[in-house]
């Protein structure tokens, strides 16, 4: 764990992405200051003008510039801040003739989207190169000090005489420089985070939400027909009635085994032998 975050704490001054972020702040502060005055001026001068119909032109010219301009931009924030961000649009291409090509144009959310982001340019800017320009005066003055420690060089100078840092400062300068190289790398990606986040926002745009389905109303009764006082709703349809399961057949039952013949009791016997025999029957062995 302490190796993977000494890796990313070290291996920023190695990353692509972190000199892409550095460029793009270097450049927010010019280009945020040409976009600031050239669109106040031009919107400012062409809206004064409008009532001498000289503004229009003026107008639609600066109009086709922050176009180009918001072109460009988006051009820097995805290829300089890795920032998802589609194409511009081109409202205008769908419409038919001059005053449909314009209306579309000035009615699409994106071309005003694109000018909140061009004026707000030299505001990101103006941060941008403050911290540019705090690391780096940082870093020239902490390998400064060795320099000036070393060749006893007076940094403060006073009336009563000059001071030059003694040895063991200088010594400090030097670790200190480079743990300020790489904490304002991280402080630029940061910002570029930043920077990153505010393009996407203004360059995507929204998601469009589907329409609800219109609601066809039911048919109209023919003239003469009575409405029915209680509206009595279809019936659903009928489900699929299932096949019956097939009833298992019935196990062949065992046949049931034959009583076995009971002996006589005694007294059965006894009453036999006391029964006198019928007339004309005679017992075997008698003459």
């Amino acid at each position: 764990m302490n190796d993977s975050m000494l890796g990313r704490f070290f291996g920023v001054a190695v990353r692509s992405r972190t000199w892409l972020n550095v460029l793009f702040q270097w450049l927010a502060f010019p280009l945020g200051l040409f976009y600031f005055i050239f669109l106040v001026t031009g919107l400012s001068v062409g809206l004064g003008l409008v009532v001498v119909w000289v503004g229009i032109p003026i107008l639609l010219i600066v109009a086709g510039a922050w176009w180009l301009f918001g072109a460009f931009e988006r051009v820097q924030a995805k290829y300089l801040l890795g920032a998802d961000v589609p194409l511009p649009p081109r409202a205008w291409e769908s419409a038919n003739g001059v005053w449909g090509k314009l209306k579309a144009h000035f009615g699409s959310a994106a071309t005003w989207k694109d000018l909140l982001y061009l004026l707000a340019k030299l505001a990101f800017g103006t941060v941008s190169t403050t911290l540019i320009m705090t690391v780096a005066g940082t870093l020239f003055w902490c390998f400064a000090v060795p320099i000036a420690a070393i060749w006893r060089v007076d940094v403060i100078t006073t009336s009563g005489g000059g001071w030059h840092p003694p040895l063991w400062l200088g010594l400090l300068g030097i670790p200190a420089g480079f743990l300020v190289f790489f904490i304002g790398l991280h402080v630029l990606n940061g910002w570029g985070w930043v920077c990153r986040l505010w393009a996407e926002l203004l360059f995507t745009a929204a998601p469009q939400t589907p329409a609800p389905a219109a609601v066809t109303p039911p048919p109209a009764a023919p003239p003469g027909a009575i409405a029915p006082l209680v509206s009595v709703a279809p019936p659903p349809p009928d489900a699929p009635i299932a096949p019956p399961a097939p009833t298992p057949a019935a196990a062949p039952q065992a046949p049931t085994p034959a009583a076995a013949p009971q002996a006589p009791t005694p007294a059965a016997a006894s009453e036999a032998s006391a029964i006198p025999d019928a007339p004309g029957q005679q017992q075997p062995g008698s003459n």
